[in-house]
């Protein structure tokens, strides 16, 4: 039996009988690359074994495979965070159909997502088995000369079925704009805290470890212009931080408060005159059913620009951060001092007195 990846006549590929779940699929989880968080499409996903997999770990995942019994042949208008072309590659016989299926998918990552190929017997696929899985990635690569490309390479995930596993990740995502400083000393905390008691807001955001108890990691603050990267882990004192949050004169921007007033309650730091962008985002569209307001899809919505998440669960205990870590932890600050004029409260009107003569 054979079947095609879409009724308009794709490249046909064998169909698949797998029983059980890609092994790579639990590395990929072990290793964060998987996430709960994301949106994930399983691009060619046969009668759903994978995808079933995912829904049963509680993973938001939907299906796409285009033979009409199998139960997925609507194809899904939205765009994705991960894309999923799982030991797909391979049963695809012609160079042609290779690159037809991946711009078909890559069509459904949104900028700054990612599509995943995973691959047993990516050899069958290049012209030089010999070069490797470098040759791999390079052939990978190729397909995507048509696309919008940011980066492509290599993960290393071992799994007990040998996969070689390329991340092709999609451009657009917005890049930082203000200088982002890094902290990690008491005395260049409390000048930077000096500086923004005379500021009418400061944006607010916090990186954690992931496991419960949650440990304070990083502490980001903003103003236009400039953004700051506090480390936690280095400072026994966060007196500075303390006296800017329980300012009442300072307005604190904040994506969902109530995460970093537990975060930094745990440290005995109230946070006084808060502006939630959660709440007012809800606010704005309370008419609209099902409507996201996590950051990334209020920024989307409201300023038209994409944040990348995939840092969203790297470790922040490590020393140093990564520079993409940096620059993940800086925007979240940058974008809520963009959002704040757009949420904003309307002033209420003045009350004007009449004369007469």
């Amino acid at each position: 039996m054979s079947n095609t990846l879409s009724p308009d006549n794709e490249p046909q590929r064998r169909v698949r009988n797998r029983t059980e779940a890609a092994p790579i699929l639990q590395r990929l989880v072990e290793t964060l690359h998987l996430h709960p968080k994301q949106e994930i499409l399983c691009f060619g996903c046969g009668r759903g074994i994978d995808l079933n997999w995912l829904k049963r770990r509680k993973f938001n995942a939907t299906g796409y495979d285009p033979h009409v019994p199998y139960g997925f042949s609507e194809w899904p208008e939205q765009q994705f965070d991960m894309v999923l072309m799982i030991y797909l590659m391979t049963r695809l016989k012609t160079d042609d159909g290779r690159r037809q299926a991946f711009e078909k998918a890559f069509n459904n990552v949104r900028p700054g997502g990612t599509l995943l190929i995973a691959s047993r017997h990516w050899n069958k696929c290049v012209d030089d088995p010999s070069q490797g899985p470098e040759g791999a990635r390079s052939y990978f690569a190729s397909l995507a000369s048509n696309c919008d490309v940011r980066e492509v390479r290599l993960l290393e995930v071992d799994s007990e079925d040998n996969a070689l596993v390329v991340a092709i990740r999609r451009a657009g995502i917005y890049e930082p704009r203000f200088p982002i400083t890094w902290i990690d000393t008491y005395e260049e905390m409390a000048r930077v805290c000096s500086k923004i008691a005379s500021e009418p807001m400061v944006a607010l955001d916090v990186e954690t470890t992931l496991e419960e108890p949650r440990k304070l990691c990083t502490i980001q603050l903003g103003i236009k212009g400039f953004s700051w990267i506090i480390d936690a882990l280095a400072m026994d004192d966060l007196a500075p931080v303390k006296a800017i949050m329980e300012n009442d004169q300072i307005e604190k921007v904040i994506h969902n408060a109530f995460f970093e007033e537990q975060m930094l309650g745990k440290h005995g730091i109230k946070i006084h005159n808060v502006f939630d962008t959660l709440h007012w985002s809800r606010r704005k569209h309370k008419k609209s059913v099902g409507l996201s307001h996590k950051l990334g899809d209020v920024c989307e919505r409201e300023l038209g620009i994409y944040l990348d998440k995939t840092n969203q669960t790297s470790d922040w205990t490590l020393r140093p951060l990564a520079p993409d870590q940096i620059q993940y932890a800086a925007i979240d600050v940058e974008v809520l001092v963009d959002l704040y004029p757009i949420f904003i409260p309307p002033r209420e009107p003045e009350i004007l007195e009449l004369f007469t003569d």
